[in-house]
């Protein structure tokens, strides 16, 4: 295994603007001048190719990793026994990356940032032992134990994101 990027692991209930979070947070550091990786986790199972295409045909033969070249891109799937780590994936395929953002994996041993949208939860659900560091929010938390972040500022949650995971940027 290869070098295990600094990873981060966006985390909280369906509809609270994780997704929307995390593509503002790639911008962000990518203007900056980091390479950011990020893996999505799934409860579901996902088919990554079209049944019938070639490269589904070649994992339903029985190829046991298959992957996709085309201009520019490249995609790799693959069968694996168990649900893989964010830690495992960072190391085997973005060791290259400064900084690797999960989307999800609210059970994965990795730093967490909470979002907690007014509406879809009164409060986290995680905790410090959970690997709870902050939480991003759009409501007044009191008494909390991690930051408190604004949720609508992306330039907070950065800041915050470089100096707990000790990484310096390119560009201020």
């Amino acid at each position: 295994m290869g070098r295990t990027p600094p990873i981060v692991a966006i985390v909280g209930n369906s509809g609270a603007g994780k997704t929307t979070l995390v593509e503002k947070l790639v911008a962000s550091l990518n203007e900056r001048g980091l390479k950011v990786g990020t893996i999505k986790h799934s409860c579901h199972p996902h088919p990554m190719d079209m049944p019938g295409k070639d490269s589904w045909r070649h994992k339903q033969a029985g190829a046991k990793k298959s992957a996709f070249a085309g201009p520019g891109s490249l995609q790799l799937v693959m069968d694996t026994p168990e649900q893989p780590e964010p830690e495992k994936i960072a190391s085997l395929y973005m060791e290259d990356m400064d900084i690797v953002i999960v989307e999800g994996f609210k059970h994965t041993g990795v730093d967490k940032i909470e979002v907690v949208r007014a509406g879809i939860a009164e409060g986290p659900s995680l905790g410090p032992a959970q690997g709870l560091i902050a939480i991003a929010t759009d409501m007044e938390l009191k008494n909390q134990t991690v930051p408190v972040l604004n949720l609508n500022d992306t330039a907070e949650i950065v800041s915050f994101l470089l100096k707990h995971l000790s990484i310096r940027a390119c560009k201020l």
